[in-house]
């Protein structure tokens, strides 16, 4: 893969998990709302579990593109 290819892959999962977070940071609000309101919050507690397997999935994707490992160093790590 490229450098540029490869930077523009990397840009795109950074652009991606700000999205995802500033998702996550309006569905705690909403959360927080509903439970001090006396809502259900059966669907939000979904939807922050759902949209932190995402985030999780997304950031193995980040470090995999952001910092990759060469076998040589990977070895040279575990000594």
């Amino acid at each position: 893969m490229s450098h540029a290819s490869r930077t523009a892959d990397i840009e795109e999962l950074v652009d991606e998990l700000i999205a995802l977070y500033l998702a996550q940071a309006a569905d705690l609000r909403e959360y927080a709302q509903a439970a001090v309101a006396g809502e259900g919050t059966v669907h939000l507690k979904r939807t922050l579990r759902h949209r932190e397997v995402q985030r999780a999935d997304l950031y193995c994707q980040f470090e995999q593109a952001a910092f990759p490992v060469s076998p040589a160093l990977d070895l040279a790590d575990q000594t």
